[in-house]
């Protein structure tokens, strides 16, 4: 079983995606006698090999790999530090905070959009390890679709009352995703806003939140109001564009899934339904 295991972890660095997928999905079926080895050889695999690493950690749930995790925060590869970074937080890393604060931080200064998928999914994760607070107005949280818990969705019509709502309290809509409900109780992406939008960091905060609004209203304007239709919305406060300008300590509040994998349960490969798996590295 020793060669088996040491045989997939080396797989995981194939050139082929399919040969290090494979090895993915078997590792997992061998359970968590296969943690050591992939320990030992988890920073030394090429990017993809470690997402797929990523993915046998948080499918066995178990915290030994967490020293590993905080390592690839400093990952050359954007999606890597993002997966860490979620993991981390799917497992409960709490002692992860610091270095999730300087990855984020390391985030800010690169000068990326607020809305890459990396500064969404480290906001996630500082959020879910309480190092972060959403702020989710009243109106806007009894909005909400009550099926959605624990993930914050809102049926389609409200879409554009819960975009003003957010900006009369200071947040700024960066985008938001159509999610059309399936018989089996799943959830289906069904597109995004069709436009994109920027968020200019030399403008005044209330200007910014102004302008997020209404490139928000318009986009919403587009979409196709159905009761089949859900909707989710990413936003951020003022203190998510400031470098270490995060909170030291807050009550956690749970809200959205990791931002690749919405409605997520597990490990598994992608689909066109989201339920099992992150999306594919880009």
């Amino acid at each position: 079983m020793e060669d088996e295991i040491a045989r997939r972890v080396a797989e995981l660095d194939a050139e082929s995606t399919d040969v290090a997928e494979e090895a993915q999905h078997t590792l997992i079926s061998l359970g968590p006698r296969v943690l050591e080895s992939l320990i030992a050889a988890a920073l030394t695999l090429n990017p993809f090999g470690q997402l797929c690493a990523i993915e046998v950690f948080t499918a066995l749930a178990d915290p030994r790999p967490a020293d590993v995790l905080i390592g690839m925060l400093s990952s050359e590869s954007a999606t890597v530090r993002q997966w860490a970074a979620e993991a981390l937080a799917e497992l409960g890393v709490r002692r992860a905070v610091p270095r999730l604060r300087q990855a984020y931080n390391a985030f800010l200064r690169s000068g990326e959009a607020p809305d890459e998928s990396e500064g969404e999914g480290l906001r996630w994760a500082l959020t879910e390890l309480g190092a972060r607070e959403t702020v989710l107005p009243p109106r806007s949280a009894a909005l909400r679709d009550p099926g959605g818990e624990p993930i914050d969705l809102w049926p389609v019509e409200h879409l554009p009352e819960v975009i003003r709502d957010l900006a009369d309290h200071g947040q700024a809509v960066l985008s938001f995703q159509i999610w059309e409900l399936t018989p089996d109780g799943g959830r289906r992406h069904a597109g995004g806003p069709g436009i994109d939008w920027a968020v200019d960091r030399d403008r005044p905060w209330p200007e910014t939140v102004v302008s997020c609004r209404d490139w928000a209203l318009l986009a919403a304007e587009a979409v196709d109001v159905a009761s089949d239709r859900v909707v989710t919305v990413s936003w951020i406060d003022a203190t998510d564009l400031r470098v270490d300008g995060l909170p030291e300590a807050v009550i956690p509040r749970k809200t959205l899934a990791p931002p690749h994998r919405a409605f997520s349960s597990g490990g598994g490969s992608p689909a066109p339904v989201v339920s099992n798996g992150r999306a594919s590295m880009s």
